[in-house]
């Protein structure tokens, strides 16, 4: 059974181990406060076309890789725990995804870390700060100045790259806590991945009726646009009442040859 508060409402992710938007004015923000949602993630890996990318990238397989070959069928791989913290000049949102079962094992419980931290400007938020984590590897990192419009990439301490802002953006994190739930209509947004800018629109479609604990939630599905620049899809399901995500669905079949299902369990 699950409690969901009536304040505080307001993460892609495994196959991120292995291997925003010009927000127009939004809806009046959420009461301050901290709120923390866990959620059920779902792996499907097709091993074998995984096996051919990265051959084909002249890649060697991780960990992470040679642990779920053992598996052949959907598996729930690992629990997220988001927790959103909301102050009146910041938005932090902290994700960690902790592998569980026999892929915990595996590959010795290395988690998945992310953090997001923006600002609030003319009623919606933006990223500063963002950063992702993944088991023992080096953190990719985010910081974004608005008044120089640049955005700098680093891995570990060292400068990868930097970019030219255009516009507010968001990222993986606060997309779902703050973006396409507060859109009406097809939207357009610049998405922070640690790594690089990427645009990515999202158009609203059906409500669907999905159950979180002992409550039947409407949620509205959002799908990304795909292209052959970017085969990736990406659907979240946003409570209408709420805005808050409870469920995402992630498909990078072309170029990790997996699908990700991150699903609402609990709010606290």
């Amino acid at each position: 059974m699950i409690t969901i508060a009536k304040k505080n409402f307001s993460t892609a992710t495994i196959a991120l181990i292995l291997l925003g938007v010009m927000q127009a004015k939004a809806e009046p923000l959420p009461p301050l406060g901290t709120t923390q949602y866990t959620y059920k993630l779902s792996l499907l890996i097709d091993f074998k076309k995984r096996e051919k990318i990265l051959k084909a990238n002249g890649e060697e397989p991780s960990v992470f890789d040679k642990a779920l070959s053992k598996f052949s069928s959907a598996i729930h791989a690992a629990d997220v725990v988001d927790t959103v913290e909301r102050k009146a000049n910041q938005l932090k949102i902290t994700s960690v995804t902790s592998p569980v079962g026999a892929l915990s094992v595996l590959v010795a419980d290395k988690k998945y870390k992310r953090q997001s931290i923006s600002a609030p400007e003319n009623g919606a938020y933006r990223t500063t700060f963002y950063y992702e984590e993944r088991g023992d590897g080096p953190r990719t990192t985010s910081v974004l100045d608005y008044k120089k419009q640049s955005a700098i990439f680093y891995t570990g301490s060292k400068v990868d790259s930097t970019e030219k802002l255009s516009g507010d953006t968001q990222d993986m994190l606060s997309v779902l806590y703050e973006g396409v739930g507060r859109k009406k209509t097809v939207a357009d947004f610049w998405i922070n991945s640690s790594k690089g800018l990427q645009k990515m629109q999202f158009t609203p479609a059906e409500i669907w009726d999905i159950p979180v604990g002992d409550k039947k939630l409407k949620a509205r599905r959002y799908a990304k646009r795909v292209d052959k620049n970017d085969s990736a899809t990406f659907e979240i399901w946003i409570d209408e009442a709420s805005k808050m995500p409870v469920r995402y669905q992630i498909g990078l079949n072309e170029n990790y040859g997996a699908t990700i299902l991150v699903e609402l369990q609990g709010v606290k």
